[in-house]
């Protein structure tokens, strides 16, 4: 059997690294901590992954110092990113008192926020720690435009591929991909175009050009084939899946259940109306509510007549309890998939025909999910492709359960959408452990085999995961579908902070799901899915090496 050089790279690539690389990559400090943990086992794939690190965020002055005191990095870095590097580091300072700055933070006073860091820019120009604020501040709400005015201040040369970078993300985010596009090709110079393969595709596809999408991401995945990211978005393009719809098959039953959320559930309902439903059937239970959650329900039930059944509990009884309530209707168990929505989200139209794609493509999944964003500022994204990782120092063997620590068997999912907006980086369709419950598929008679949503963690927080993991451990790992994208309601402001009550009951619930799955089990689901995405990956590089992709 005939295997190409890219695939034989995989298989030859040094362990830890790839398991890392396996989950992502993009996100600087996942990069980061990636390329110093193969500097000795791997040096050129250090430095590759180094420089793709810093080009993630060029005007983090704690990157740049930490790329600073690795000794001998730079000189292998192009000069005139070294040069870069070293003038970053030099005019990034972060003031001795930030008392006031936090204050307003904390507070999410965005006017105030704002003249703040115009002010300090103004009294402190050549301190870049302002700049990097004001770039937080302008991802973070999705104020593009402040962004862009951050970076319009007077430079030196030596920090030009730096802010040329950044000004390219930020004006393509802002909605001008033309002007982005000729920032990212002065940028690409000292840079190399490969590190900013994912914008660059972003950028052409906005203005039309799939074919140059499809030679950008390949010729980067040729160049540097640990770019698994890059590998998964190009595969999907190349073989259309961005863009594929398929009616899901059979009977489709939509679970909603809601509390005290009248406004929010209003939203979910009307995007739910002006989407392509079909014959799919709603399933609305109003959890106890005593706000107008009634009043809304008997508005949208004129508009959905029979397609929407409604079920009127007198008390909450929980999140799970009403997940496995929905999920037993006896029109709900004779459906061919059940689909949990929650009620503070807004779908596409398409949505249903997204998810049907998802299943042609992934049949035998255990659970579908898709891509989460904020509804105010979505470019921040809530929820990805989730993947089992232990924490740093938590690493490998060691009790099974210790219910003597905050955490007994310390487990998470991985972060990397924390560490970057939604540039296009995560429009792919995979498996991975675990999608987030806002919107999830499931066909009916996996999801009745799998024993319901644990009562053990209500009223709410991490149900919908603990499921997850109990279909992993069956070998039926869930499916990310990154070309859904759906919009997540939350408060703003003051109004969007956690009551003492239920940060307790979020805390309690993670403690009592890592109690019911010790070690053994988790690092069995790791080590599964780590197959599983390493069979996925060469999967698709074969079939792009098939097509002539790699070819010089």
């Amino acid at each position: 059997m005939n295997v190409s050089p890219i695939e034989k790279y995989w298989s030859e690539m040094d362990t830890s690294a790839r398991s890392r690389l396996l989950q992502g990559s993009v996100g600087g400090k996942h990069l980061f901590e990636i390329g110093i943990n193969c500097l000795e086992s791997d040096p050129q794939l250090a430095v590759e992954i180094l420089l793709s690190a810093y080009a993630a965020n060029p005007l983090d002055g704690n990157s740049a110092q930490q790329l600073l005191n690795i000794e001998a990095l730079l000189p292998l870095f192009p000069a005139p990113v070294a040069q870069c590097i070293t003038a970053v580091a030099e005019n990034w300072n972060c003031p001795d008192n930030l008392t006031y700055f936090l204050r307003i933070i904390a507070k999410r006073d965005n006017l105030k926020i704002r003249s703040y860091i115009l002010s300090s820019i103004e009294k402190e120009p050549s301190n870049l720690f302002w700049v990097q604020q004001g770039l937080i501040y302008a991802g973070a709400n999705s104020d593009f435009e402040f962004g862009i005015k951050v970076l319009s201040a007077e430079f030196s040369a030596e920090l030009m591929p730096a802010v040329t970078a950044s000004k390219a993300f930020f004006t393509f985010m802002d909605g001008d991909p033309l002007e982005a596009f000729k920032l990212l090709r002065v940028a690409s110079e000292p840079f190399g175009i490969e590190n900013f393969a994912h914008l660059s595709a972003s950028i052409v596809l906005a203005l039309g050009d799939k074919d140059l999408a499809v030679s950008l991401l390949s010729g980067s995945v040729m160049i540097q084939p640990w770019r698994s990211s890059e590998t998964l978005r190009l595969y999907d393009l190349a073989v259309g899946l961005d863009d594929k719809l398929v009616p899901l098959s059979g009977k489709i039953a939509i679970l909603l259940y809601s509390f005290n959320k009248d406004e929010e559930l209003d939203g979910t309902l009307g995007s739910l109306h002006r989407s392509e439903l079909g014959d799919a059937k709603i399933f609305m239970l109003d959890n106890g509510s005593s706000d107008g959650t009634a009043e809304v329900i008997d508005r949208w039930q004129a508009e959905f007549g029979e397609q929407m059944v409604r079920i009127d509990l007198p008390v909450n009884v929980g999140a799970a309890a009403a997940r496995n309530w929905l999920m037993n209707e006896p029109e709900v168990k004779a459906s061919d998939f059940a689909i949990y929505l929650d009620d503070d989200v807004e779908v596409d139209p398409d949505w249903l025909l997204r998810f049907g794609a998802a299943a042609q493509a992934y049949p035998d999944a255990g659970a579908w999910g898709c891509k989460v964003v904020d509804h105010i500022s979505p470019a921040v994204m809530q929820s990805v492709d989730l993947h089992l990782i232990q924490p740093s120092g938590e690493e490998g063997d060691g009790p099974e359960v210790d219910l003597s620590k905050l955490a007994p068997n310390p487990f998470k999912v991985s972060d990397l959408h924390h560490q970057l907006l939604d540039g296009g980086f995560f429009d792919y369709i995979r498996p991975c452990a675990s999608v987030t419950g806002c919107c999830h598929m499931f066909r009916t008679e996996k999801l009745l085999d799998n024993g319901g949503f644990s009562l053990f963690l209500s009223p709410s927080q991490y149900d919908d995961m603990e499921h997850d993991l109990r279909n992993c451990l069956k070998g039926e790992f869930a499916v990310y579908q990154g070309h859904l994208r759906i919009l997540h309601r939350k408060n703003t402001g003051a109004a969007s902070r956690v009551s003492v009550s239920q940060e307790g009951n979020a805390l309690g619930n993670k403690y009592k799901m890592q109690a019911m799955h010790p070690r053994s089990e988790i690092l069995s689901i790791m080590a599964d899915e780590e197959r599983l995405l390493q069979q996925d990956i060469e999967k698709k590089l074969k079939c792009l090496a098939e097509k002539g992709f790699f070819t010089s």
